[in-house]
């Protein structure tokens, strides 16, 4: 493979060898173009990528994937970070900080083993951008040293001060609260049903016009928040857990039919309008899974099992999702009306989401290595890493 790497590429990889850096671009377009993780659909598809079908076998060409999947630990970690810095540059940030992250997990088993991602993410315009992950190899939620670790690593990687975690329900407790406190993060969080209610029936002391439910016990709060006065701004009051301040907050479910009639939230925010207005952004990581999986690069299919091997394809995938947003981003710069698809009820949403739109102007732009490249430099080119990511 005599073909050079140019500079603007090989800049983002300056730990690594060149045939080390062809072998990711390699890797990542043959699973563009096999939509799959498993390396052996992917090894069919490297013949058009390399342009030698007629030289090359596909048993060759697996030995191949194989053989990049086998760098040792730390190369795969660094080029996991060099992917990253590639996303933040093509996103184009031009300065702006983000205002909220993401996390959750998603799960699955490669035979006898267990897989569970999870997944630290940032939302830049609108949607849920993976920015730091580990593989906790288990079923069930995680717990508060795992969640620990994953944060002390994206918080060396990123300036995360002032941004705001949005979370669900399994990602509770005192502990993890402050810890995201101490790191300078706010937080909106879902709760289960009585959670914190013995704290909310036995802190009522002191009134203001923002908690005018200050007195209330959780069960008033409950009756309150059902009434059409509060549908859509909810109740709340400030509650201390283990001399922590927080704001709790009662919402009237807005979908019909819910099967729970209530949503709790508890956060560090005090304006329970913007609680209730933001916690709904936490479900683009949901959107960003599923493109990773199902509707995009079948995640789940990946043929190994070893921790340090599945964070890396999760890189190769974000990589290409952020491509993909990037293109879709582009092609939406100016909406127009038959963008849009509506609903009876008068909502509207993008007729086709922003990655799939991506996805089909991106499966256009590059059919082998060297177009892929060209590619790669063109939306590349200008940018540069933005002041809160240091991942390098």
């Amino acid at each position: 493979m005599a073909l050079p790497l140019p500079g603007e590429i090989t800049s983002f990889f300056d730990n690594h060898a060149e045939h080390v850096v062809k072998n990711l671009l390699i890797t990542a377009e043959g699973i563009f173009a096999a939509k799959s993780t498993n390396l052996n659909i992917v090894k069919d598809e490297l013949g058009n990528v390399l342009e030698n079908q007629q030289t090359t076998k596909p048993a060759s060409n697996y030995k191949r994937l194989i053989r990049f999947f086998q760098l040792n630990d730390q190369e795969k970690q660094e080029l996991t970070q060099s992917l990253l810095c590639i996303c933040f540059c093509i996103l184009g940030l031009k300065g702006r900080k983000p205002k909220y992250l993401t996390l959750d997990g998603t799960a699955w088993e490669v035979g006898t083993a267990k897989v569970h991602l999870l997944t630290l993410a940032v939302v830049i315009k609108g949607v849920s951008i993976p920015i730091c992950w580990e593989d906790l190899a288990k079923k069930g939620t995680s717990n508060f040293s795992e969640r620990k670790a994953l944060l002390d690593k994206a918080c060396r990687w990123y300036d995360l001060r002032g941004m705001v975690l949005l979370a669900d329900r399994e990602y509770i407790g005192q502990e993890w609260f402050k810890y995201l406190k101490n790191n300078g993060l706010g937080f909106v969080i879902r709760l289960k049903k009585n959670v914190y209610k013995e704290q909310v029936d036995e802190q009522r002391s002191g009134s203001s016009r923002h908690f005018k439910h200050q007195k209330w016990r959780y069960i008033g709060m409950q009756r309150e928040a059902k009434k059409s006065t509060y549908k859509n701004v909810g109740v709340a009051k400030r509650i201390t857990i283990a001399g922590e301040a927080y704001t709790f907050v009662i919402f009237k479910n807005p979908k019909k039919g819910a099967e729970e009639p209530l949503v709790y939230f508890i956060s560090t925010l005090r304006d329970k309008r913007k609680i209730v207005k933001v916690y709904p952004i936490r479900w683009k990581i949901e959107c960003c899974f599923k493109h990773l999986k199902s509707n995009g690069f079948n995640l789940e299919e990946l043929n190994f099992s070893n921790k340090e091997k599945i964070k890396l394809m999760m890189a190769i995938v974000s990589f290409l999702y952020v491509l993909c947003i990037h293109q879709g981003l582009l092609a939406y710069s100016k909406l127009k009306k038959s963008d849009f698809k509506k609903y009876r009820d008068g909502t509207k949403t993008l007729a086709v989401s922003i990655f799939r739109k991506g996805k089909a102007i991106v499966a256009g732009k590059f059919h082998h290595l060297k177009s892929f490249i060209r590619f790669l430099i063109a939306v590349l080119k200008g940018k540069r890493l933005p002041f809160w990511v240091h991942v390098q």
